[in-house]
């Protein structure tokens, strides 16, 4: 089995209990084709960071079918089950089990097969998830207000240190993911009284498209306003149309090309560095936890911190918030 077999190919396996049909006849049904353009359309509803990540995990199960003497497509419900175990006993994270099984679950339906994901592979999750808990056990740090002065000052005084400022402070106030950060154009931002104003054409919580927009108030201190910043940015990187957040080369020259995703984590962590912090603890969701945990510290309420950043789910929020707002509300407040 070649581990590196992908939806597309996969996607002429047939079932076991749906006849192959054969296109003999002019003005017949070819369902090679309509499999092909089927397996395409699965892939086009997950984000491509997803889309990436569960092509790596179909490659590491398809890989360890190999060796293990196993058919990886179509699966059985015992080697998933087996599988599973093997990436317990290499120290995997329940998160990791489950989205393997979302990978491979997700293979199987593009490619028309009857899928391995069965009771027996749900009852192996959750006893998984008992022995081994839940919670990340590498989650990054929020950054705190106090943190992000440290940073914003520790910025140098030329176009990366002003972009470089925009980035954090806008990163911070909107709640957004690094992917959207960087898929900002110049035409997404619109400027009013209280703040900014930019869209975000398509998200992780957004495959098709429709569209939000997110609200940056101004701030009370020019230090740390983010519409003062980005406003300072948009004048040192010129009025042309393209990416919001572009490439700054070594001799501080601006590209008309947007920044990569990953470098909002260089971004975040070179900033730590220079403000005196452990650069290990941050990455680019150390913004958007930062976020989360300020707000939640200062009593926002749930619903609208999930307005802010898109959550749907409560439960995923509140791994977002940081030990410093454990205590921020008093459930119990003068009755004790």
């Amino acid at each position: 089995m070649n581990p590196t077999r992908n939806a597309a190919t996969a996607a002429t396996v047939q079932s076991s209990d749906e006849p192959e049909q054969l296109w003999l006849f002019e003005g017949g049904v070819d369902l090679s084709i309509l499999r092909r353009e089927r397996a395409a359309l699965a892939l086009r509803t997950r984000a491509n960071n997803t889309a990436r990540a569960y092509a790596s995990d179909w490659r590491d199960f398809a890989a360890w079918c190999e060796l293990a003497g196993r058919r990886a497509l179509p699966a059985t419900s015992d080697s998933l089950q087996l599988y599973l175990v093997h990436l317990a006993r290499l120290g995997r994270l329940p998160a990791t089990l489950e989205r393997r099984v979302s990978a491979i679950g997700a293979q199987h339906a593009a490619a028309g097969a009857r899928s391995p994901v069965d009771v027996d592979v749900r009852e192996v999750l959750c006893g998984m998830r008992r022995k081994l808990g839940a919670a990340p056990r590498h989650a990054k740090a929020a950054v705190t207000i106090p943190q992000l002065k440290l940073m914003l000052r520790a910025t140098p005084r030329d176009a990366v240190g002003a972009r470089d400022r925009a980035l954090l402070l806008v990163g911070f106030a909107s709640g957004v993911r690094r992917s959207e950060l960087t898929a900002w154009d110049l035409a997404d931002v619109r400027f009013e009284e209280r703040g900014a104003v930019l869209r975000v054409a398509k998200g992780k919580t957004d495959q098709v498209g429709i569209g939000s927009w997110v609200g940056v108030h101004k701030g009370q201190h020019s230090e740390t306003c983010p519409v003062r910043a980005l406003k300072s940015w948009i004048v040192e990187r010129g009025p042309w149309a393209g990416a919001l957040f572009c490439s700054v080369d070594c001799f501080g020259a601006i590209r008309r090309a947007p920044m990569a995703d990953k470098s909002v984590a260089a971004v975040v962590k070179g900033a730590a560095v220079a403000a005196g912090l452990d650069a290990a603890l941050y990455a680019a969701h150390s913004l958007r936890a930062g976020l989360v945990t300020a707000a939640g510290g200062a009593g926002v309420g749930t619903l609208a911190i999930m307005a802010r950043t898109g959550h749907r789910d409560v439960k995923v929020l509140l791994r977002y918030m940081r030990p410093a707002s454990a205590l921020a509300v008093d459930p119990l407040a003068g009755l004790l």
